[in-house]
């Protein structure tokens, strides 16, 4: 591949100052999810339907008919803001506090504000 000529640069400067608002391509494959399906993904996670990404995975995978793999899935809800949390875990109410917490209902159910 030759050099380019002096002229040629000039050219090719001014030619690229003069469209910098076009769209430049970010190269790679196109994105296997519409943002449809990452909206889909994401009501999916938020009604509780699906719990992970390999389950929306699949659910996605019936709908756009093609294989995804579930890193492209979590990716995507990445980019979206969301992240793995793990569920905190609590104690159970023990029968002792179950009734305890059941009489102090009862015994104050007819308090107002003011009280």
């Amino acid at each position: 591949m030759k050099s380019l000529s002096p002229a040629q640069k000039r050219f090719l400067t001014s030619l690229m100052q003069e469209c910098s608002e076009l769209q430049k391509s970010v190269g790679g494959c196109p994105s296997k999810l519409s943002p449809a399906n990452v909206c889909h993904a994401i009501h999916l996670i938020s009604t509780y339907k699906t719990k992970n990404a390999v389950q929306i995975t699949k659910a996605l995978t019936n709908i756009i008919n093609q294989l995804l793999s579930p890193n492209t899935v979590h990716q995507h809800l990445k980019k979206t803001g969301m992240k793995a949390v793990v569920k905190r875990k609590h104690h159970l109410l023990s029968a002792k506090h179950c009734k305890a917490r059941l009489d102090f209902a009862h015994a104050h159910k007819d308090w107002t504000v003011e009280d």
